[in-house]
């Protein structure tokens, strides 16, 4: 049986590149501003490498999260990923346990290696073709074109007539709840009824009732669901929202614990739960959230996007929608480093005329990444053994 022998850890720096201003106006000097990202890399005493690097979720707590699971793993088998979660989670039980995520799902990864199996035929696949939704960047940040109604608007429609069945945006995100709900609106008049529309404020409204009032315009434009629309992720509140409101809701993206996003469930907070592989404990964390949601009857929409996103959902009965993104009309993908060796991408490119998505068919995670280029990024390397 395959023993894990060593982990190292990669921080790396990704830098951001902000071409507009406030206005969606091209700056005539674009800024920079450089954050630092992770990979995880899980060898064997067989000489099997487990890859993962973080896309989205890498606050600085994760990483020393990281390197104290690293340590208590050394000498575990590969099959221990129950084993090991369920240590990660009773030893950081005190803190977010971000940095579990990397580690089980390059555990993962090790795993449909061994086997010869991708991670999704590991997990029992479901489908093989993942119906996508487009997620905005949001607007106002200086990211790229999007800012005033009419951009979102004019995106929502070249993603409709390119065929993607959903379209969910990041509004301006200053808590402004009538921005909020203008970019909403012209968001539908974008999609004319040909895909469906979201939105997710990502709980930058500050009281009740301004979620009451966009929540009110998303029952107007016939919103799939709405999403993070206020601060606090207090169920009573957001039971308030479900009673008043006819969109369906769907929170938990800032909820950590299994044991707590279904609390938020079982006290009528929210319709529809999250989770995260990177967020959330790994991909056993996202698939044990999809299951006890699917034992109440709820659905479970996995947060974000990336190979191991693709690999959950592929794996999930009660989920909707991929989230592609984060989008812009001009930047592309403006906060996704470039991470990969091969042509694995998450852009509009990356949908078919079927508007899903594929899976990396190849064992593991199904991705290669450009480990060279990352140790040039400024990276900082710690070997656990």
């Amino acid at each position: 049986m395959s023993m894990i022998t060593e982990v190292e850890l990669v921080e790396f720096d990704h830098e951001i590149r902000y071409g507009y201003d406030e206005a969606g106006r091209p700056l005539a000097v674009p800024r920079t501003r450089t954050i630092r990202r992770f990979g995880v890399r899980i060898r064997t005493d067989e000489g099997i490498t487990g890859d993962y690097v973080t896309l989205w979720s890498a606050p600085p707590l994760a990483a020393p999260q990281v390197v104290a699971i690293a340590r208590s793993i050394i000498g575990c088998r590969l099959t221990d990923r129950e084993l090991i979660w369920d240590r990660a989670n009773r030893n950081l039980a005190k803190s977010d346990r971000i940095g579990a995520g990397a580690i089980d799902i390059a555990l993962w990864d090790a795993a449909g290696k061994a086997a010869g199996m991708s991670v999704s035929d590991l997990l029992g696949r479901f489908r093989d073709r993942l119906p996508a939704y487009v997620s905005t960047v949001g607007g106002g940040h200086g990211l790229g074109g999007l800012s005033d109604p009419a951009s979102y608007r004019d995106f929502a429609d070249h993603c409709a007539g390119r065929g993607i069945p959903g379209y969910k945006i990041h509004g301006p995100s200053n808590g402004d709840h009538r921005a909020e709900a203008a970019a909403l609106r012209a968001s539908a008049e974008g999609s004319a009824g040909r895909s469906d529309v979201m939105t997710d404020p990502g709980n930058s409204l500050r009281t009740l009732a301004d979620a009451l009032a966009l929540g009110r315009v998303c029952d107007e434009v016939g919103a799939y669901w709405w999403e993070d629309p206020m601060r606090d992720n207090a169920p009573f509140g957001h039971k308030i929202l479900r009673d008043k409101i006819k969109t369906p809701l769907l929170i938990t993206e800032f909820v950590r614990g299994l044991e707590l996003r279904m609390a938020v469930a079982l006290d009528g907070g929210t319709d529809f739960l999250r989770a995260d592989p990177e967020l959330d404990m790994g991909i056993t964390g996202v698939m044990k959230t999809a299951h006890a949601a699917e034992s109440i009857g709820l659905d479970l929409e996995v947060h974000a996007s990336g190979p191991a996103q693709r690999h959950c959902m592929a794996a999930i009965r009660n989920t909707n929608y991929y989230e592609l993104g984060l989008l812009d009309p001009e930047s592309g993908n403006p906060l996704h480093p470039p991470v990969y060796a091969d042509d694995y991408a998450e852009d509009l490119d990356a949908v078919g005329a079927d508007g899903c998505v594929g899976l990396p068919d190849r064992p593991g995670l199904g991705v290669s990444y450009d480990w060279e280029r990352l140790y040039a990024a400024n990276a900082d390397r710690m070997i656990i053994d």
